[in-house]
């Protein structure tokens, strides 16, 4: 049976009015859900969400309607010939040819794991990043361990957290080339200190020129500076209760969205000024999504400013929209 959040729980901010509410409604087709939900992508040009699944026999990928939560399609890709274990989901609009792509990552230890893939919005795989079926180190040939997730900036430039366990604990910059990427720089190493990394798990690009690293098992998000790779601080006193495992900003770039599997919530994290340091964390408020529900990644829509929560417990993908 799967378990939902509190159907109309209401994150209450200080000043006593709210930010999210749970939309119970969504998704219409919720029975199109037959194993762990691991992350989502918004479309918000053509009004879709990806969600991403895992199990053997079924949809990979179920494509749903962003207002009514329809099924409108789903791919599966059999005998792992194209995706084998989907972890990270990211939805890009290219503006030079004016084609939108659902970026994924593949922690699959297979033929085609290891790797991070953009597939057309009809399932169809456009380029894969990475050496097939062989995890490593290398920057060139670029190899990844097991890839977590991925952000890309303006330009198309990729911040790709490779570190999923695995045999790296890094964030690695790739510059789009013709079919393929090249490094220009990682960061982090496996380790504790400042810097360093135990399972970076998400990661997301600020408009202070900041990428932010959830650094799951240290209990951090650290901020590094997206041009140079600098580390510019951490945060860990808002995550005392529970790791961060995604993070996602906000349509109105006021707060994160931090997943937090563990404590079955999600936590909301005032972000800092655009420029100047990034101070000390913040913690807004706390959306509990209901027990063993465990929130995994997270997808924000930039028109609706809606957010979307993969969810491994509970096996489905819950919606929130602002209030």
């Amino acid at each position: 049976m799967k378990q939902l959040a509190l159907l109309f729980f209401l994150c209450l901010q200080t000043d006593g009015s709210t930010y999210y509410k749970l939309d119970p409604q969504w998704p219409v087709d919720s029975d199109a859900f037959q194993g762990p939900v691991y992350s989502a992508a918004v479309d918000d040009r053509n009004g879709e969400v990806f969600v991403s699944q895992r199990g053997d026999g079924i949809p990979h990928i179920l494509v749903f309607a962003e207002e009514t939560g329809k099924l409108l399609r789903n791919f599966t890709y059999s005998n792992s010939s194209v995706l084998q274990d989907l972890h990270g989901m990211r939805y890009q609009y290219n503006q030079t040819n004016q084609i939108g792509y659902v970026w994924v990552t593949d922690v699959g230890d297979g033929p085609y794991g290891y790797t991070v893939k953009r597939l057309r919005t009809d399932g169809a795989l456009d380029m894969m990043l990475g050496v097939a079926g062989k995890a490593g180190t290398s920057l060139q040939p670029l190899q990844f361990g097991n890839v977590a997730d991925l952000a890309f900036n303006e330009e198309g430039t990729l911040y790709i957290a490779d570190g999923d366990g695995g045999v790296n604990n890094r964030v690695v910059k790739v510059a789009l080339r013709n079919s393929g990427g090249m490094a220009i720089w990682s960061v982090g190493r496996n380790g504790t200190n400042p810097g360093q990394f135990r399972i970076p798990h998400s990661v997301e690009l600020d408009e202070g020129g900041r990428m932010w690293v959830a650094d799951r098992m240290n209990g951090r998000l650290q901020a590094f500076d997206s041009k140079t790779g600098e580390l510019l601080g951490e945060w860990s006193s808002c995550f005392k209760d529970g790791q961060p495992y995604s993070v996602r900003l906000s349509k109105d770039k006021g707060h994160f969205i931090v997943a937090q599997l563990q404590s079955n919530q999600i936590a909301l994290v005032k972000a800092p000024p655009k420029a100047g340091p990034i101070g000390e964390c913040l913690r807004l408020d706390t959306i509990p999504t209901g027990n063993d529900t465990k929130p995994h990644l997270v997808a924000v829509s930039q028109q609706s400013g809606a957010f979307y929560v993969g969810e491994l417990g509970s096996q489905t993908c819950q919606k929130f929209v602002p209030v």
